[in-house]
């Protein structure tokens, strides 16, 4: 799909080129579908891509899985309290929820709309087993103070990197140090295998179970299947979910991560073309970042509170100019409003004020062009 000149512009817009069309055609000569060679392959690439040294790539269906595994691995199950905020998407909630552990919902600071360490720091009781610390729109959160304060109470960091693949934070990539990193390579991600995710472990311990966990419980498997072979001699030996990663999803993400740089030096350009453009208008706020180390996701501007925000999404849509909302405050869910919590005046004002504008791996001028006037128009 590409935009026609005048026709609307999408929110996503993810890069399937000939190059993807020639990955899926080869992974499916190969006849081998299921978890295989290009699933080792792709887990080799990305431990490369982020210059892991003594940690290790566990790819999964999506990242839900992969946080669901992650929390699994943490120790975290009933009784269990996981602190995490309210405003992110509900599937790290419901990943946390799936291992019988109760949500306590944080507060975030209003600089990156990541977790904020004071309110986490107010919330830790004898039942916190974890945090879950989210990097939003591939801004890297105070992941560090995170980190410390979990040593200090004996608590697992889980990191919901969904938005950060290819984020560096202290010339270091996000998921090359810290406790557990999550990686989504969903649909409309950075990079995409259509569906998947990956856990990145400082503990190689950690390996053999988590394979376990992602192939229904079963034992001495993955090896055989990395090697286009099975094993009909295995034992099951924990409960276990079917979360892992197929050879052609592996294929599409192969040929993704070989693109990854321009991808992300392009989403960048595109991010400081909006900054520059919209610096002047008195009613819009932008990250205080020049995106250098980030891995833009999605690029989201915040406008004045109460029925701004409705219009001009309105006045948006009428120039064929879609964008979106991340996020609503979870804790305003009916699955989740009884959840523990602390103050959350952060996420409740800033859920009323994002907007996402569209954001894609090749953007034309006439593109970027028309989103910048789009929000301008409805501002001058």
């Amino acid at each position: 799909m590409k935009i026609e000149p005048g026709g609307p512009i999408p929110v996503y817009l993810p890069y399937l080129g000939a190059e993807v069309h020639a990955a899926v055609d080869d992974a499916l000569d190969e006849g081998w579908l299921g978890l295989g060679p290009l699933t080792a392959r792709f887990e080799q690439e990305i431990s490369s891509y982020l210059e892991l040294s003594g940690r290790y790539t566990v790819s999964t269906n999506s990242c839900t899985g992969a946080l669901h595994l992650a929390s699994l691995v943490a120790g975290v199950g009933p009784g269990d309290e996981v602190i995490c905020p309210s405003f992110t998407y509900v599937a790290g909630h419901q990943a946390v929820s799936a291992t019988g552990a109760d949500i306590v919902f944080c507060d975030i600071e209003q600089e990156t709309l990541g977790v904020d360490p004071a309110s986490v720091r107010s919330l830790v009781t004898d039942r916190t087993k974890a945090v879950m610390a989210v990097h939003y729109a591939g801004i890297a959160c105070r992941i560090d103070e995170i980190n410390e304060l979990a040593a200090e109470h004996g608590l697992r960091v889980i990191e919901d990197a969904a938005h950060a693949f290819g984020t560096r934070h202290r010339g270091r990539p996000i998921g090359s140090f810290g406790d557990l990193t999550c990686f989504s390579f969903g649909p409309v991600k950075v990079i995409t295998s259509l569906e998947g995710g990956a856990v990145i472990t400082p503990h190689e311990t950690d390996v053999q179970r988590l394979h376990e966990l992602r192939l229904i419980g079963v034992t001495d498997d993955t090896d055989a299947r990395y090697k286009r072979g099975r094993t009909w001699d295995y034992d099951v030996v924990r409960q276990g979910y079917r979360y892992h990663l197929g050879s052609v999803p592996a294929a599409i993400g192969l040929s993704q991560l070989a693109m990854i740089d321009t991808f992300i030096s392009n989403r960048q350009r595109y991010c400081r073309i909006y900054d520059e453009s919209f610096q002047d208008l008195r009613d819009v706020t932008t990250f205080d970042t020049d995106f250098t180390d980030v891995s833009p996701y999605i690029y989201v501007i915040r406008v004045p509170d109460g029925d701004a925000r409705t219009k001009l999404m309105e006045h948006m849509r009428g120039l064929g100019v879609a964008s979106g909302i991340h996020f609503e405050g979870a804790h305003n869910y009916t699955f989740y409003r009884d959840c523990r919590r602390s103050d959350l005046s952060v996420t409740e004002r800033i859920s009323e004020q994002v907007v996402t504008l569209p954001l894609h791996p090749f953007m034309d001028e006439s593109t970027t062009d028309r989103v910048v006037a789009s929000v301008r128009s409805f501002f001058e």
